[in-house]
């Protein structure tokens, strides 16, 4: 049952993060610390699970990037992961899991909110760029919640669902080795990624993010935003509410 579980998971939770290029460990972390997997080991695994998921789409999204944005947020997590390791050192787990779902739920109310303002989302300034790098970096090894401050950024920025995509394709891919990095020096006990139950699990979220990213060609921008800030909403208070159960 575990197993099951766990794979029907692992499928959703990618095949949305293939249709909006986020989300997918905002919802299989609930689902994965319900199966009693510990929090750290759930985030390696989510972490395993968003490189392998994102290199179809870096190849498919290449030339839509925007290489100096996403350069910055790279280069900026590094000092954010830092941070989270000493933070998760010092942080019950419990404090984090909370901290976290408070801020993706602020983070979705305010998307909603500057969806229904006159004024037009037109671009992103560089510091908003570091603090999207940083808060990732630091919410990725502490609850590879790392998707949110990304996908709020580049839904400010106006730019076209396949650039966004393939920003958060690179992200991801590269900024996630850094994280499982940190983790893997950072934790005395050794990740089970061969483990049987976790490769299927894997093997079920690569097929959810196929299927995802075929489905991602149907979405227009409207369609594309609405569907971030929803997402974001659903999953700060599945994450809070994971918590308090």
């Amino acid at each position: 049952m575990t197993l099951a579980i766990g794979a029907l998971g692992a499928f959703l939770a990618n095949a949305v993060g293939g249709l909006v290029g986020f989300a997918s460990s905002l919802l299989l972390l609930p689902v994965l610390l319900l199966l009693g997997v510990p929090l750290w080991e759930a985030v390696s695994i989510n972490l395993v699970l968003a490189i392998l998921t994102r290199l179809p789409s870096v190849i498919a999204l290449h030339s839509d990037v925007d290489l100096r944005r996403t350069a910055t947020m790279l280069a900026d997590s590094l000092p954010g992961i830092a941070v989270g390791v000493v933070v998760g050192d010092l942080v019950s787990s419990k404090v984090l899991e909370v901290a976290a779902g408070s801020l993706v739920l602020l983070s979705g109310i305010y998307l909603f909110l500057a969806s229904r303002s006159a004024v037009p989302a037109t671009g992103v300034t560089t510091s908003g760029t570091l603090l999207a790098g940083a808060s990732s970096g630091l919410l990725g090894v502490t609850t590879s919640l790392n998707g949110v401050p990304p996908a709020v950024l580049l839904a400010r920025s106006g730019a076209p669902v396949r650039t966004r995509l393939g920003d958060l394709s690179v992200f991801f891919a590269v900024g996630n080795c850094f994280t499982l990095a940190a983790i893997a020096v950072s934790q005395s006990e050794p990740l089970l990624v061969g483990s049987s139950p976790v490769v299927v699990w894997i093997l079920a979220g690569m097929a959810g993010n196929a299927t995802g990213l075929r489905l991602a060609h149907s979405l227009d921008e409207r369609r594309f935003e609405l569907l971030t800030i929803v997402l974001v909403l659903l999953s700060g208070v599945g994450s809070l509410v994971g918590t308090a159960l």
